[in-house]
């Protein structure tokens, strides 16, 4: 039961936090503000607060109620030794009726209740503690009935501290409690009334201090949710920023598309993947044709535009899980995931011919100038590594732009490997 309770408990308190830190209307900024009030809470926002409440400090309530009840059965022989006359009234009062309601507070505070329910039942520590204390006291003797009275005046003292409820409940508690001490000191069996009224006084302004206190701890709860609130809202925006950052700091400002840096973390991690098909793997390297002479002759403003549209087209040719990024001015990487020699063969000449199709203009006057790329392509032979794959990208891009530009080369096989099923040595396709 006690599992199920802090189970509930946790839910409710990471729930009521979860809905006050992302509900806005709810919970208003204004709202967080060291000096705003629980008066000025809309009755949406009080009730989150006392779930909030409840969650948070019900464990509290419940562990008292437990140690009472425990105490309880331990004072029965305290009674017994110091007067056991007293055997059959401490089993039926301590035994039966102060167990029976203390367990049953327990209980009732395993579920948040409604505020007057919760409130209420301090009031009812608050009697069962004084009532049956000054009965067994009297019952006792002289000597006796004025130690229970001011035993039962400090247990309920301690329950103010450990109860989270409205002040006007703990006011009403500490009041009932003050009422049956005085009441119960000038009916009972005293030596003398008069003395023993005034250590009433003297006690009942002890137990007005800790009430006093607990109302400084309701304050207190208050302004520790809004701090709650707010360092979570900070986090979330402070989480919000970074994933931005880091998103920033992966793209390629110009063509936004990954960087060189954030595209080898992702190959990194496919080659560092035991589940990842190695041999379904392939890299292109492709590289805009003629880009000095266009840049030089249409100027950077056209070079910038040319260096979009061609990784626009390049993204466009892609399918999901595939990598693509600027690798450094006019040249892209591609790595092809889940595919064959044909299939990244078709990849690469598909993304060839839409560049070609790219119009770059820079005036309304002008016409379009073509935009042609050229490719080397490399698939995963042998047990070889990424930096060893784009170095024969690379090699086979320096081959197609040997070979007049504008044309996808396969890259040839290691050494010693033999050539896969598509695959010539230095194959061009244009």
């Amino acid at each position: 039961m006690q599992t199920d309770h802090r189970a509930l408990s946790g839910r409710i308190y990471n729930e009521s936090l979860k809905t006050a830190m992302t509900d806005r209307a709810m919970v208003p900024d204004r709202l967080l503000t060291p000096d705003s009030r629980l008066l000025d809470a809309s009755p949406a926002l009080g009730a989150l607060y006392e779930s909030y409440c409840w969650a948070a400090h019900s464990l509290k309530a419940r562990a008292w109620l437990q140690a009472a009840f425990v105490f309880n059965f331990l004072l029965m022989s305290f009674d017994y030794f110091v007067s056991p006359s007293l055997l059959i009234a401490t089993l039926l009062i301590r035994g039966c009726i102060m167990s029976t309601i203390l367990l049953g507070l327990y209980l009732l505070w395993g579920r948040q209740r409604p505020r007057w329910l919760q409130g209420a039942t301090l009031v009812a520590v608050s009697a069962t503690m004084m009532i049956g204390s000054g009965a067994l006291g009297a019952l006792g003797g002289v000597l006796l009935f004025e130690r229970y009275l001011t035993g039962a005046l400090f247990t309920v003292a301690t329950a103010i501290l450990f109860f989270p409820i409205e002040f006007r409940w703990t006011a009403a508690a500490v009041v009932a409690a003050i009422i049956l001490h005085a009441g119960m000191i000038v009916t009972g069996p005293v030596a003398d009334p008069l003395v023993a009224l005034s250590t009433s006084c003297f006690y009942s302004s002890v137990i007005i201090t800790f009430a006093s206190t607990r109302k400084a701890a309701l304050r207190s709860q208050w302004k520790s949710f809004k701090s709650k609130i707010r360092e979570l809202r900070d986090q979330e925006a402070l989480a919000s920023l970074n994933a931005e950052l880091q998103l920033i700091a992966n793209l390629d400002p110009l063509t936004g598309l990954q960087n060189r840096r954030s595209s080898q973390e992702d190959i990194e991690r496919i080659w560092s993947d035991a589940s990842f098909a190695k041999p379904a793997i392939a890299f292109l390297m492709l590289d805009i044709d003629n880009f000095k002479q266009l840049n030089d002759s249409l100027g950077h403003a056209a070079g910038d535009d040319c260096i979009k549209g061609v990784g626009n087209k390049i993204s466009l040719a892609l399918g999901d899980g595939d990598i693509v990024s600027r690798y450094g001015g006019e040249e892209f990487l591609v790595v092809l995931t889940g595919t064959t020699a044909s299939d990244a063969l078709a990849v690469a000449e598909r993304i060839r011919r839409s560049v070609e199709t790219f119009p770059l203009k820079t005036s309304e006057d002008e016409s379009a100038s073509q935009v042609t790329i050229s490719i080397g392509l490399a698939l995963w032979q042998g047990d070889q590594t990424p930096q060893t794959l784009i170095k024969r990208a690379d090699a086979a891009l320096y081959e197609a732009k040997r070979r007049g530009k504008n044309q996808t080369v396969i890259a040839p096989p290691p050494p010693g490997i033999g050539a896969h099923t598509g695959q010539g040595q230095g194959k061009k396709i244009a």
